[in-house]
């Protein structure tokens, strides 16, 4: 690495914090301050109020202390910690290097040094997993494997992916992949994942020879042999810890801990309050919320009687440089507690705020934020001067960028297209930075998305497929073929594409204002649109999409289906108009003198699939997409859902029955004013023509009808414009 890097420091440790948003958690919930190791009675924390974040150990045997705090090579400073049977290992600050010892003899050894970065080390009874800077590899070391333990479990030496949540058992370590399913190895993996196949989740926990996680309803689930498992509803729980013979967490709502296991369940703090848990043996420890102090119990799995050790004050997070990666805001005083020098980010949200399927909170989440509102007026900032920084980077060859090799055969070919550009692998790295979690702007069923810079200076959107199942790369080829053919203004234009190494990539053209449904459904900054509160915005956006649509079936040759119209799939560019997007379930199609084409299977999403289709005679026509779109415009009027997933019911069915009843006011969206004069013809007109465009198949308008009537529609505002003037 050139010393001209150094520069790019500050820039480079905020990319690399950053996670995926439906995690409402930047410092990766692995990673943590405090570390046991059971057979040793060895507990161990990075202490706070010092630039030179260091470690203090201490032993405890039988509910007693045995030994002040002893500090572990005070020369040093250390970000994370995590522990084994009978070892620990901590992660150098910076990420280049990490150190075990052994719990006893406290003897320190360095296991690994640079020059790539590590963001996330986990610990299991004799091996290390890490995930590296860049997140797009997990690495494993053997640790005290000698002729007293000569039987080590055996790990791959790396596995490339884009991987989050990293945990170890004693003989597995398991990781969450960016499609949110679990991936394990080690010995017994097999039958650890296949307790989580089809699963979708949001975190993983670890321990002996059991895991559990939440998934992405914020359920609990758990493997293994586990007593007493609690029935907890949606996000119910944060922190867990696993040991021997019980599993503790901590309720969101409180921060008091429950623990469970084959002796019952317990409160060992009553109403204490945690920040996060451990556990390893039969042993956890907690830093309580009031002092950061550790509290400790469950020794022998019976005892329930927690003692508070005397050790220092232990940080409650990872020290970070800048509190705008902090999406649940910052600890109070975490600036002394880092030693003057970064902050910790709050590990999760106040339950009101944190979890997206509960409704709107009746506060504005200016009014929730409080002080810290201007967190999010300076993250666009700094995100910008990243992006700057790692384009700078890039163009002065100061960045090293490596070509991950392949696995996949090679992809599919294409005709040659004049319009499309065929991209390298390395282009599209660099543009990215390696594909940084800093540079993702969306995440969908085909994969993520980032955003990049080409070499010529063109901002663009590259979308990096999964490529774990047949039908992702049917879905490619699908979204490659017609994407090019569609060369529209409401149309997202593809640029280009890449088959090399493991990866399927598609650019297209950067969307600044991203998609529809964050407007219509707003969790945060989108409440203050224009898009949210205008009813001649929202009629002009489904203008737009209409035109698209239309340009679609009618002006492409040959015509296309896009087969998955919906709210998600039409973006917005930084002057608001709304382009369709996401190719990936497109068909040629229908050709000429037929009204239909048939498909292998019926797809689609929950609330927007045309209840016309026929499973055992699947097809698809242009009234598909009109049913779809149809929906899309009764979401936009009433601000609902197109889907329930609580009740099974969908907007379509329920907005069409109370459409023609005289109630379409009690329908409107309340967040608007209820319009009048010219504007509430225009909004009449758009709810009716949504009626019939979720109506049979043979009632329904073709697009074009719906174009002309949306032109209608729109012009009614400016004339109720005219008329105020």
């Amino acid at each position: 690495m050139a010393p001209k890097l150094f520069l790019l420091l500050p820039a480079l440790f905020f990319s690399l914090v950053l996670l995926m948003v439906p995690y409402y958690c930047i410092v990766d919930p692995t990673s943590t301050t405090l570390a046991i190791s059971h057979e040793t009675g060895t507990i161990c924390g990075i202490t706070s109020g010092s630039q030179n974040h260091s470690i203090q150990c201490t032993t405890f045997q039988e509910l007693a202390e045995l030994n002040a705090s002893l500090p572990i090579n005070s020369t040093l400073s250390f970000d994370s910690i995590s522990g084994g049977h009978n070892f620990i290992c901590s992660l150098r600050s910076g990420g280049t290097s990490f150190f075990c010892w052994d719990g006893i003899r406290q003897r320190i050894k360095r296991v690994y040094s640079g020059p790539k970065a590590l963001s996330v080390l986990s610990v299991g009874a004799r091996h290390v997993a890490a995930i590296d800077g860049n997140r797009t590899k997990i690495r494993w070391w053997r640790y005290g494997c000698n002729r007293h333990a000569p039987r080590c479990p055996k790990f791959p030496k790396s596995v490339y992916g884009e991987y989050h949540s990293l945990t170890s058992g004693d003989i597995f370590t398991c990781a969450i992949s960016g499609a949110h399913s679990v991936h394990c190895w080690g010995p017994h993996a097999d039958s650890i994942q296949r307790r989580f196949a089809g699963v979708q989740m949001r975190s993983l926990t670890a321990g002996g020879a059991r895991m559990c996680g939440l998934n992405m309803t914020g359920h609990l689930i758990c493997t293994g042999n586990q007593w007493n498992v609690p029935s907890g509803g949606s996000f119910e729980f944060t922190s867990l810890a696993i040991g021997g013979t019980q599993t503790c967490a901590i309720r969101r709502r409180k921060g008091t801990v429950v623990c469970w296991g084959k002796h019952g369940s317990y409160l060992p703090m009553g109403s204490t309050g945690f920040e996060f848990l451990v556990a390893e043996g039969n042993l956890t420890c907690g830093l309580t919320t009031d002092a950061f102090n550790i509290a400790c119990w469950g020794l022998n799995g019976r005892n329930q009687s927690a003692v508070t050790l005397s050790m220092p004050k232990i940080l409650p997070g990872v020290c970070v440089e800048d509190e705008t990666v902090c999406s649940c805001g910052v600890y109070p005083d975490s600036g002394y507690l880092c030693g003057g020098s970064g902050i910790i980010c709050k590990s999760s949200c106040p339950f009101s705020t944190t979890i997206e399927m509960l409704p709107a909170p009746s506060k504005t989440i200016w009014e929730m934020l409080g002080k810290w509102w201007f967190v999010y007026a300076i993250f666009g900032i700094v995100f910008a001067i990243v992006g700057i920084s790692m384009n700078v980077c890039m163009k002065m060859k100061w960045c090293e960028v490596q070509e991950i090799s392949g696995g996949l055969p090679t992809g599919p070919t294409f005709p040659v297209m004049d319009n499309v550009q065929v991209f390298s692998f390395n282009e599209l790295m660099a543009a990215t930075n390696n594909f940084f979690w800093a540079f993702q702007i969306g995440v969908g069923g085909f994969g993520r998305v980032y955003r990049g810079r080409l070499s010529d200076g063109r901002v663009v959107a590259v979308k990096r497929c999964i490529t774990t199942a047949s039908y992702m790369e049917t879905g490619f080829k699908a979204e490659v073929e017609t994407q090019a053919k569609a060369n529209h203004v409401n149309v997202v234009s593809l640029i280009g594409y890449c088959t090399e190494n493991n990866t399927r990539l598609c650019v297209f053209e950067f969307m600044k204002n991203k998609d529809l449904h964050r407007y219509i459904h707003p969790r945060t900054w989108f409440k203050r649109s224009p898009l949210f509160s205008s009813w001649k915005m929202r009629t002009k956006v489904l203008l737009d999409a209409a035109r698209g649509i239309e340009y679609l079936h009618r002006h492409c040759e040959p015509p296309i289906i896009h087969r998955d119209i919906k709210s998600s799939n039409i973006l917005l560019d930084e002057n608001w108009v709304a382009k369709i997007s996401d190719f990936g379930l497109a068909v040629f199609g229908p050709e000429q003198g037929h009204d239909r084409v048939n498909v292998a299977t019926v797809t689609g999403t929950p609330g927007y699939m045309d209840p016309d289709f026929n499973v055992a005679d699947p097809f698809v026509t242009q009234q598909c997409d009109v049913y779809s779109f149809g929906v899309v415009m009764l979401e936009v009027i009433t601000g609902q859902k197109a889907f329930n997933s609580s009740d099974d019911t969908q907007l379509a069915t329920l907005a069409a029955q109370r459409i023609p009843t005289g109630s379409l006011t009690e329908l409107l969206d309340k967040r608007l004013d209820l319009p009048v004069g010219r504007e509430m013809e225009a909004v009449e007109m758009v709810a009716y023509l949504a009626r019939q465009c979720v109506a049979p198949g043979l009632q329904r308008p073709d697009i074009g009808a719906v174009v002309i009537r949306l032109e209608i529609a729109f012009a009614r505002f400016d004339q109720q414009e005219a008329i105020a003037n």
